[in-house]
């Protein structure tokens, strides 16, 4: 959780890709060892501290935004988490700072090569729409 940059970008890639293909033993993970709220602000904080795309890590918004709605497809629950470190800002931050080089798997120079099936805005769409349903869930059984 201490690495920074393009180490960080695949570290947050394979993460999400275990994520993805085994969830349950993901989140059990987490939960277990304690470090749930510490991943979640984690990865809310990385998001913030690369609102402008860089050419350094340009997948980095990508592999966060994709981790998370793994998490809230597993569980709802999630959705709260990411509340409470500011997602729903951080999204609309990204919705405000596109890059076209984030729809691509591979840019060289200024040509993307190999584009992703989704852009990115559909996953900071998809991402928010998790977070607004579990809002109102949680709205609505509390009142």
């Amino acid at each position: 959780m201490d690495a920074e940059g393009a180490e960080l970008e695949v570290l947050i890639g394979l993460s999400s890709q275990i994520c993805k293909v085994i969830p349950e033993d993901f989140a059990q993970e987490i939960e277990h060892s304690q470090i749930k709220e510490k991943f979640v602000k984690r990865l809310v904080d990385v998001l913030n501290a690369h609102m402008k795309p860089s050419a350094h890590c340009p997948g980095i918004r990508r592999v966060i935004v994709q981790h998370a709605i793994y998490l809230m497809e597993f569980n709802s629950r999630y959705a709260n988490d990411f509340h409470k470190c500011w997602m729903v800002e951080a999204l609309s931050m990204i919705e405000r700072t596109p890059s076209r080089s984030e729809n691509y798997r591979l840019v060289s120079g200024d040509t993307g090569l190999m584009e992703h099936n989704t852009p990115l805005s559909t996953l900071v769409a998809r991402a928010k729409e998790l977070m607004g349903r579990e809002r109102v869930r949680g709205t609505s059984s509390v009142t």
